[in-house]
């Protein structure tokens, strides 16, 4: 399913629907919107004075939880564009859908964040077309169980080159900790290397053969 999404000011403002419940006038709305917009505005954003309108793309799944967010059209600040999407993953909420027969369905959603500083003027609505180098790599979400318990899960986003990452160091601390025959202990190994060949004698089984002095 495929569903469209345009956020005029704040990809938080509208994605948080329960905003507007028991409010009933539209300066009152206003003024909460722009709350919203200023507390999850990037600070260092702000701070630099950037502005603009960030075009994306989000998967969700059966849950609506974001997988996936990746910006299709920049506002022409490249760490804003990549701020988006880190803050849509970690933010907003989105309504699950279901198919015909009643089943909880995953789902692609579009939207933009003109994301503009309160007081100014917003920037008007220019897409840059994001391709090649100049696109900010996709932020990629994966569930977990959270450390400590046996149900609870947890989501971790990163992009793909930082999961990499985390793969790669996860993969060479094992291996510091186990050794490539995982055995590097002192103990394991009797106080001489896992890989020479007496060790692997005694590790295999080979009778007679006696530790070196």
């Amino acid at each position: 399913m495929f569903r469209s999404m345009i956020f005029a000011t704040s990809v938080f403002a509208l994605a948080h629907a329960g905003i507007a419940a028991g409010t009933n006038t539209k300066p009152e709305r206003d003024r909460q919107v722009r709350e919203i917009v200023f507390q999850h505005y990037p600070p260092r954003a702000l701070a630099a004075g950037e502005q603009g309108a960030v075009f994306f793309v989000v998967k969700l799944d059966k849950d609506a939880h974001p997988t996936t967010c990746e910006v299709t059209h920049g506002s022409g600040h490249p760490l804003l564009d990549i701020e988006t999407c880190q803050l849509i993953m970690l933010h907003a909420e989105f309504k699950s859908a279901k198919d015909a027969n009643g089943h909880l369905i995953k789902q692609t959603a579009e939207g933009v964040v003109n994301w503009t500083i309160p007081g100014r003027a917003p920037e008007p609505i220019a897409p840059i077309l994001m391709t090649g180098d100049q696109k900010p790599e996709q932020q990629i979400c994966k569930k977990s169980v959270r450390v400590g318990t046996l149900a609870g899960v947890e989501r971790t986003c990163m992009t793909r080159s930082e999961w990499a990452k985390q793969s790669d160091d996860t993969k060479k601390r094992y291996e510091d900790l186990q050794g490539r025959k995982g055995f590097t202990s002192d103990v394991m190994c009797q106080g001489i290397s896992c890989d020479s060949a007496a060790q692997r004698a005694i590790i295999d089984g080979t009778p007679g053969t006696a530790l070196p002095r």
